[in-house]
């Protein structure tokens, strides 16, 4: 306890010692436009022959960040910009001097990566911590999504920087390959952004152009690893006349069916609205909405793990807004939201405050977890799940927010009250001095479950971390009381003191065949609030990026894990490697050996684990691609020993691309641990993000103890959905 009250006693010396750094100002360049009205609307067909376009803004200096940073590009490129009342249009000619080895694919919305492409960052706000982002590859596909400066790494499907592809709107695009490399061209509706309600607008700008072939990145506003942040080195943007404020009204009916084997199909209908108050606040309101998932989640190993598996959300419903959410410590995991009812929410930016508002009736809740509580599967309960969410700017890339979540969970409505989770706290994110980030969150929950009750237990985290051209510091200090409860949040593991630092330096021959070699070690140390030791871990690592999308990461540690009261001392090596040689063929494999703990005995005791990893991504024809996963667990008693289990996961993905609108999915998982095979069939037409029909079928199957496959369930679905904008 003394330990603890002393972590508390550093964090006001060190708020103070942030605040003492002068705080950085607005960068002022020469990157700022004023793009001027277009007198029409230039038709979108990707060829660039109107010569409306010669009216725009004309960008054409663009500077190198890979492979050489702050080098001239080794192809040209040329951006014109305009606007009207109505829509953001920008165009491109992207030069290339050998337009045959440009990557391209006909492909899925969203579903585009290892391409060329031009990216165009829009900081409406201008505030340096969130962009709307919009993708065009050679063919045309769209991808669109949500940078956020401080988003959470490392979980979910992410991207470039934190680069949220989940996130959908709508806008027009198109692209067009020629003997001088491709164009593209955007109609960006302001409908579909969020930004200030002011006469004049003044946002953030930054273009990228992405050739994958030769680890080529450039921007328009010079991006340099002497700044820490992304967004603060962007353009600027103005747009001084009037434009569409998005006060708009959208519906989107929706019509599912489910039929299993021989029974009757069940059609269900909902309803998804959304109201444009201003143009950066909006209202969204969803009865008996369809929260079926397209897209299978990837197999994962589930034997012997310790921690509960992650899976990222795919729900369109719960991901639009979802970085406002976004807490050091993870608060809002909406995949603990089951089967709502209804939904509403309302999000938005007034000024410098962001505001964020969360309600969902789950009929069909996960449960809440505290000392004493039920441990069974049964649950009668349905549950009221909200979650407010305020937090206000400070100055560029620096706020405070307070947060608060509440799941109410009773066997009606009259009852909610019977059976609570409530969480509550402030949290902030400074940056100061260019190169170093602070952030803080202290927590309080309080919880009940029938007749346990707990009292208001705290958790906490404070973060400081250095980020310069090359050398890297963080430390990390997390602390979690054992009755601390989220049951809205993923929270892998309560009664701990975490303590973490890592350093690492970065080499930067910036060259052909390699671009960085980055050295690191890191140092982790955990203990329980009996004040035992309970993990303690030594890690060098060594991570290369080089020649065509080439990454080398390798990494050796020495643990000690406590588990069950008995003391284990494990060594470990892990290693990765990928790669993107040529258009057509990509591939990771990765392999691991070491000490490895079966939590799954009793007593528990240290074996010996191997992990073998391989993904291959064939692309045979432009529209065609072959996507494989093979994962192999072994885990000895001891090393040299008998083996005591072996898992095998196979994972395959068939995509093809008809057009643009119509596209065909196969997907077989076969784990050879539980004897499972799962095969998936969908038909998709997807005119724009809403309007969209699929037709799926899903088999699952079993393997007997002779060896004889036995089906386990067919599923037949459909659904259709309409989207609006009036």
């Amino acid at each position: 306890m003394r330990s603890t009250k002393l972590h508390y006693l550093l964090i006001v010396p060190g708020l103070i010692l942030c605040m003492a750094f002068s705080f950085p100002q607005e960068n002022a360049d020469s990157y700022r436009i004023k793009i001027p009205e277009f007198p029409e609307s230039p038709k979108i067909d990707g060829s660039l022959e109107n010569s409306l376009w010669e009216k725009g803004e004309i960008l054409d200096t663009f500077t190198q960040y890979e492979p050489q940073e702050g080098a001239r590009p080794t192809e040209r490129t040329i951006v014109y910009i305009g606007y009207d009342k109505k829509n953001l249009y920008i165009a491109a000619r992207c030069f290339d001097s050998n337009p045959q080895g440009i990557r391209a694919c006909f492909a899925k919305r969203d579903s585009v990566q290892g391409d060329d492409d031009l990216t165009i960052y829009l900081d409406t706000f201008n505030d340096k911590k969130r962009a709307f982002v919009f993708q065009v590859n050679p063919c045309g596909i769209q991808t669109d999504g949500i940078y956020t400066e401080t988003r959470r790494r490392g979980r979910g499907r992410g991207g470039f920087f934190g680069f949220d592809r989940y996130w959908d709107t709508y806008f027009l695009s198109n692209a067009k390959r020629d003997d001088k490399g491709y164009t593209v061209e955007m109609a960006i509706p302001f409908k579909s952004l969020r930004f200030p309600n002011t006469e004049t607008q003044v946002w953030g700008l930054q273009i990228m152009r992405t050739i994958r072939r030769k680890n080529e990145e450039i921007y328009w506003h010079p991006r340099s690893r002497n700044v820490n942040g992304f967004l603060i080195q962007a353009g600027t943007l103005e747009i001084d006349g009037f434009i569409e404020k998005g006060r708009n009204l959208e519906l989107m009916p929706v019509l599912t069916g489910l039929k299993q084997d021989e029974e009757k199909i069940e059609p269900e209908a909902g309803l998804n609205l959304k109201y444009g108050i201003t143009s950066n606040l909006t209202a969204d309101f969803t009865y008996n909405p369809d929260f079926s998932q397209i897209e299978a989640d990837m197999p994962q190993i589930d034997v012997n793990q310790r921690y509960a598996l992650y899976y990222p959300e795919t729900r369109p419903f719960f991901l639009e807004g979802k970085d406002f959410y976004d807490t050091p410590i993870e608060l809002v995991y909406t995949r603990t939201i089951i089967d709502p009812l209804w939904g509403t929410k309302l999000t938005g930016k007034t000024g410098p405050v962001t505001i964020g508002f969360l309600s969902t009736y789950d009929e069909n809740p996960g449960r809440i977890d505290i000392p004493g509580s039920p441990d069974d599967d049964e649950n009668p309960y349905n549950a009221l799940v909200s979650v407010f969410r305020i937090k206000r700017d400070l100055y560029p890339e620096s706020h405070i927010g307070f947060i608060l979540t509440d799941k109410e969970m009773g066997e009606s409505w009259g009852s909610l009250t019977d059976n609570y989770n409530r969480v509550f706290g402030f949290d902030g994110h400074l940056k100061f001095n260019n190169f170093y980030r602070f952030s803080f969150q202290f927590l309080g929950s309080a919880s009940k479950v029938g007749n346990e009750i707990t009292d208001i237990v705290p958790a906490a985290l404070l973060n400081l971390s250095s980020t310069s051209r090359h050398l890297t510091m963080s430390a990390n200090w997390t602390s979690i009381h054992p009755d601390f409860e989220a049951a809205t949040g993923f929270i892998r593991r309560k009664d701990i003191h975490y303590f973490n630092t890592r350093i690492g330096y970065a080499f930067l021959p910036q060259n052909d065949l390699i671009i960085s070699i980055r050295p690191s070690f890191e140092y982790r140390r955990i203990h329980d609030f009996s004040n035992t030791l309970t993990d303690e871990d030594f890690q060098l690592s060594l991570f290369l990026n080089g020649w065509r999308q080439s990454h080398l990461w390798a990494t050796a540690s020495s643990e000690f894990e406590k588990y069950e009261g008995i003391d284990f001392q494990k060594k470990s090596f892990r290693f990765n490697f990928s790669s993107e040689p040529l258009s057509w063929l990509g591939g990771n494999i990765s392999y691991s050996f070491g000490d490895s703990i079966n939590y799954d005995e009793d007593p528990p005791y240290l074996g010996y684990m191997t992990s073998i990893g391989a993904r291959l991504t064939i692309k045979p024809l432009t529209n065609l691609r072959f996507f494989y996963n093979f994962r192999n667990n072994r885990f000895y008693r001891e090393k040299g020993g008998v083996k005591e289990y072996e898992v095998n996961i196979i994972s395959q993905r068939i995509n093809l691309q008809l057009s643009r609108s119509l596209s065909l999915r196969l997907i077989t998982d076969y784990n050879d641990y539980y004897d499972e095979l799962y095969n998936s069939f969908l038909f998709s037409y997807v005119y724009r993000p809403g309007t969209v029909f699929y037709f799926g079928i899903d088999d699952n199957q079993e393997q007997d103890d002779f060896g004889i496959w036995q089906r386990q369930g067919r599923y037949y679905f459909i659904k259709f959905s309409y989207w609006w904008r009036i």
